[in-house]
């Protein structure tokens, strides 16, 4: 199976000029919302959620209108 890998890497590669008409240079998935992918915005949207749920929680705690 591999015996003739070395010969066939000494060949030169096929090239497609069809290929590269085709080629898109745009980021996949359209424009991005201050550079980052859909899912590293939902992480960064739950760790906002979660950190401004705590501050509240601290802030009733320290008020003293909640008891823990």
């Amino acid at each position: 199976m591999f015996d003739n890998l070395r010969d066939l890497s000494d060949q030169p590669a096929e090239f497609d000029p069809a290929y590269e008409a085709t080629y898109d240079s745009g980021p996949p998935g359209g424009p991005r919302l201050f550079g980052l992918t859909t899912g590293q915005r939902f992480i960064l949207s739950i760790l906002l959620l979660g950190s401004v749920t705590m501050v509240g929680i601290l802030c009733l705690v320290v008020t003293g209108r909640v008891w823990i």
